[in-house]
Order: structure tokens, then C-alpha cells, then sequence
């Protein structure tokens, strides 16, 4: 009895301590191979409320089944950095002015799953978007692609990549 009290009491004493340690925050990893935007085109004119074309040609480094991204209109006087992802693979609050989506392309024949990417998407009118834009604003469409289990023992990395476009403010 007193050799379990020897051990029990210290064992005890050790998880308390453990569980009073600040939890560490899930690393975000930066893919050095992202996608292409493939349409729209750089400094593509469009307007608030309108349909584009959209096209974005995944990256294949590491051969995923699925290929998940997210598509954001950003705004500021240059495109988003990574130091604008979060470790859930979006952009942090701020940092953007819309989100069109998450979409998945599936590859290697498999079935879809999740939502595939449109042909086009729409234009958000001013008074849908979340950030307030300056009247000298620049406008990027940011794409985040997602890889899963790559190589070098990484869980998930994140891509980034942008294209500005022209977008006048009057609505």
C-alpha cells in the first residue's frame, strides 16, 4: 500500500502540473507549390453584381486524391500574405472582404467529394462585403489550396496565391 501511495501521489502531482501548461498552437505550414489562377485573367475588368469566368489549375506536388481550396476577394494596396492564413486554412478576419467557398477537386477518377469548383463565380455587391473599402482600393481574387499528408511528415499545408483585378468602385 505504501509503495502505490509512493507512486500514486507523484504521478498525480506530475498531470496536474502537465495540465496547467499552455496548450501549443497548431503550426501553419506554407506550401512552397501553389495552384494557378487560370482565369480570371490579371487586371481583368469587372463590376460589383457581375458573373467571371473562373478557372484555378490545382497543384499536384504531392499527388492528392482530393484537392481542396478556398476562393477570397481581398482588397488592400497589395494581395495577402501568409502570414494572413490561420491554421484552419482561412483568412483570418480582416484580412479579406469576401469569400466566395471552399471547393474539391477530385482527381484520379475517384468520386466527387465535397463542392466542385463553378465555371464562373459572382461579384458580391458593395454592400455585401465584410471589410469597408478604401475609394483607392486594389482588389486580388486569393486562392488557399489545401494539401493533406504530404511528404516530410506535415498534416496539412496551405498555398497562396492571388491575382489582381480591376474593379471600379462605383456600383
Amino acid at each position: 500500500m505504501l509503495f502505490i501511495t509512493a507512486i500514486l501521489i507523484p504521478l498525480l502531482a506530475a498531470a496536474v502540473a502537465a495540465s496547467a501548461l499552455p496548450k501549443r498552437q497548431p503550426a501553419t505550414w506554407q506550401s512552397p507549390f501553389a495552384g494557378t489562377i487560370v482565369s480570371p485573367v490579371e487586371n481583368q475588368a469587372m463590376s460589383f453584381g457581375g458573373g467571371f469566368p473562373f478557372e484555378y489549375d490545382v497543384s499536384s506536388w504531392c499527388e492528392p486524391a482530393f484537392a481542396p481550396f478556398s476562393v477570397w476577394l481581398t482588397t488592400g494596396a497589395a494581395p495577402p500574405t501568409f502570414g494572413n492564413v490561420t491554421a484552419a486554412g482561412a483568412l483570418a478576419d480582416g484580412a479579406f472582404a469576401f469569400e466566395f467557398g471552399k471547393f474539391v477537386v477530385s482527381r484520379f477518377g475517384l468520386p466527387q467529394q465535397g463542392v466542385p469548383p463553378p465555371p464562373s463565380l459572382t461579384m458580391p455587391t458593395v454592400d455585401k462585403l465584410v471589410a469597408a473599402v478604401a475609394p483607392d482600393a486594389k482588389f486580388f481574387l486569393t486562392v488557399i489550396e489545401e494539401f493533406d499528408s504530404c511528404p516530410g511528415d506535415i498534416a496539412v499545408e496551405y498555398s497562396l496565391t492571388s491575382v489582381p483585378l480591376s474593379v471600379p468602385l462605383s456600383v
